[in-house]
Formats: C-alpha cells, structure tokens, sequence
C-alpha cells in the first residue's frame, strides 16, 4: 500500500488597519505532549520576530486549535478489455476488468490566531494544512515547517 502525499496548504489573513508594531508581548498556553511542541513552535517562530512571552499582561493573545480527519482515496486499476464480439475483430462490446483500491490518510489541519489582548480583535490568523504519517518524527517536522511557512510574512507589511 503506497501513501499520497500532499503539500502543505497554507492561508493567513490579519486586519489591516492594526499596527502590528505596537505589540511586543504574547500569552499562550499549553497542555499535552502535542499541544507543547505546537506552543514550542509558535515560541519560537514570535521570539524570531522580536515578541517576547509573558504570564501576565500580554499584547497579544495566542489561540490555536487542530483537528484531524480521514480522507478516503478510491484508485482504479487494472483496466483491460476482453474478448470482443459482433462486426468482427476489435468491433462492439467487450468485457472490462477493473480493480479498485482504497487508501486512507490522515489529514491534519492547525488554525493558529492572535488576538488584541486588551480588545477581543482578532488580528490575525493563519491556517496550516498537511497529510499525518505514521511516523512521530516525520509529524514534528511537518509542523514546524507548517509553523514557519504561517509565519514567514509576519508581523505584516504596514498599511500604506
């Protein structure tokens, strides 16, 4: 059984008129094994952009949510045609053989969001979107790009 395997998919919004400048501080908590290393990853991606974390008083709110889901795949193979019969040769109906195949992957989508924290503006949010293996190691390199990429572009440019 062979597995697909897919790019990430990536989308990021913000609000335009916020100025992404004034803010210097965040808060984001964590609890599990997977929710550390997503909360590691967002650390490490705010702390590259000049943000510092803090416990109380933050600017910024750091909100995220994940959910998995089973995408099913139906692949035909086999095709081939049997004997032919009618006008001779090759002409009228013949018998088709067909196999299918059906491969299920995991599919893994990561919303991450920051908000005003003395307003309940949202100011930005990215979502992150990749294929689950079976392999941990493989998954922590998969969100750490997928971070990378939600956070390439930020703090966005300043409205003109």
């Amino acid at each position: 059984m062979s597995t697909a395997v897919f790019a990430q998919k990536v989308n990021v919004d913000w609000d335009r008129n916020a100025d992404f400048s004034s803010f210097h501080t965040y808060a984001c908590p964590a609890q599990g094994l997977w929710n550390q290393r997503i909360v590691d990853g967002i650390d490490q991606q705010l702390a590259a952009r000049g943000l510092s974390k803090v416990d109380k008083d933050p600017d910024l709110r750091v909100v995220y949510s994940k959910s998995l889901k089973d995408q099913k795949q139906v692949v035909g193979t086999g095709y081939g045609f049997g004997p032919g019969w009618g006008w001779g040769w090759g002409w009228g109906p013949g018998i088709s053989t067909v196999q299918y195949n059906t491969y299920i992957t995991r599919e893994g989508t990561l919303v991450v969001e920051l908000a005003n924290a003395k307003t309940p503006q949202l100011l930005w949010r990215g979502s992150a979107t990749a294929t689950i293996s079976d392999n941990s190691e493989k998954n922590i390199k998969t969100l750490d790009k997928a971070l990378s990429k939600l956070f390439k572009d930020y703090p966005p440019a300043k409205k003109k």
